[in-house]
Formats: structure tokens, sequence, C-alpha cells
């Protein structure tokens, strides 16, 4: 680790072994998204910041000399005014004013910001390939399941109503057999009346004439 990025951790008053805070455990299904993350400071990306301040460190006293100050008056008894005050008497003696204090702030700011840009790209990249391609297939499996169950829907009601159409047809076949039944036998009854009155008359007229 550079003397550089020693003395940013130490500037802005961050713990050597910052990590993230654990986080709690919750069942996570295709139905539910992700929990949101609470974020922590990491060593891996201050070390990646300061990298990037040092590589664009102005030469001479500018806001991280000034910011050096400020850390080093912390440790003595005053409040926040008198140390800003005390620390630009210190930046004005290296013929610093404050404009170019502001100046110099601003332009880490600026790179800073660089690097957040880097990172949403790199974040949004490693989402798509990761993540990306799975939450499509999630949800098309999410839109199968859907559409499935609309069709199991369908045919349950097309069996529901085939059931009722069968016990109707049923009905009608049972009530037209007893009907066509009950003719036949009327008939057959009819019919075996008149035919052995015929066959009795046919019968006496061979006996009797």
């Amino acid at each position: 680790m550079s003397d550089f990025i020693k003395k940013f951790k130490s500037i802005f008053i961050v713990e050597e072994n910052a990590a993230p805070a654990e986080q709690p455990t919750t069942p996570n299904t295709a139905s539910q998204p992700a929990p949101a993350q609470t974020g922590a400071v990491s060593n891996r990306f201050l070390e990646i910041l300061a990298s990037a301040l040092e590589q664009n460190n102005q030469p001479g006293f500018d806001y991280f000399e000034f910011r050096q100050s400020l850390a080093g008056l912390g440790q003595m008894a005053m409040d926040e005014s008198t140390r800003f005050k005390s620390a630009f008497a210190v930046a004005q003696t290296m013929g610093v004013n404050q404009a170019k204090l502001l100046e110099s702030a601003q332009q880490y700011v600026q790179v800073l910001q660089g690097e957040q840009a880097k990172f949403e790209e790199a974040h949004a990249q490693q989402r798509a390939k990761l993540i990306g391609n799975r939450e499509q297939e999630a949800e098309q499996l999410q839109q199968d399941i859907q559409e499935k169950s609309r069709q199991i829907e369908a045919l349950t009601q097309q069996m529901e109503g085939n059931r009722q159409r069968i016990q109707q047809l049923q009905s009608e076949i049972n009530e037209s057999t007893l009907k066509i039944e009950t003719t036949k036998a009327d008939f057959e009854a009819t019919f075996h009346s008149v035919i052995d009155q015929l066959n009795g008359d046919i019968a006496k007229m061979k006996q009797y004439l």
C-alpha cells in the first residue's frame, strides 16, 4: 500500500479493517426480488478511489494537503469553524487562496465522479452478465406458468361443461329409451292381440266350415 493511500485513509478517518456489515439472511425465491443491500466502507474501493486521486494529485498545496491539516487539527480541542480557519491559514502561507482551494477540491470531486461512472458501467455489465439472463428466464417461466394456468382453467371449465352435457345426454337417452321400448311393447301387445284373434278365427273356420 502506497504512502498516499495510507494518508488518504488517515485524513478521511477510515478504519483500516473496514468491512461490509453482515446482512440478515432471508429466503429468496423467483417470485421475491433480492432485498436491498446496505453498503459499508470497503478497503478495496478505498484503495481504488485513493489510487485515482493519487494519479490526479496536483503539485504543491491543494485540497488534499488542506484535508491533512484538518485531520491533524482534529486532535486538538477546537470547534469546526476554528479548525477550518486554522487549516486555511496554513494554506495561505503556501500561497493558496480560497478560490484555488475550492477549485482543487472540485477537481477531486470530478475525479471521484469519473470513478463512480466507470464503476456504474462495470456494475451494469456484470449485472447483465450474471443476473440479466436469469431474470429474463424467470420472467419467461412466470409467463409460461400464467399461460398454463389459464389453459388449465379453460380445460377445467370445458371438462365440467362436458360432464354436465353427458349427464343431460344420459337423461335424454334414458327418457328416449323408455319411450321407444314402451312404444315397442305397446305395438307387440296390440299385434299379438289382433294376430291371435285372426289365427283363432282361421282355426275355427277350418274347423266349422
